[in-house]
């Protein structure tokens, strides 16, 4: 029971990630705003991913969809902050 609800959470924490991915094509480098809201759905992410490590603790950690979420989140927010500096650097 407990592996199937880690399992929803984490299939949770990868659409928003994929839905940032998504976020940062669109804004191709030209619109702050759908970065911003990138911004904010890998936050959310982050957070989803620390609560499901607090309550499942190594079962978490150790599960495949947990790693691939964290690598996941990880290049996503450095795409965000290239994207938001070639934002700056046009602007």
């Amino acid at each position: 029971m407990n592996t199937e609800k880690l399992q929803l959470q984490l299939q949770h924490v990868s659409s928003k990630i994929k839905a940032a991915q998504d976020a940062i094509l669109q804004a191709q480098g030209t619109n702050k705003t759908l970065l911003e809201q990138a911004y904010e759905q890998l936050h959310q992410a982050e957070g989803e991913l620390k609560n499901a490590q607090q309550t499942y603790g190594t079962t978490a950690i150790n599960h495949p969809h947990f790693q691939q979420a964290y690598e996941a989140l990880h290049d996503t927010r450095q795409q965000v902050q290239e994207a938001q500096q070639n934002i700056d650097d046009i602007l």
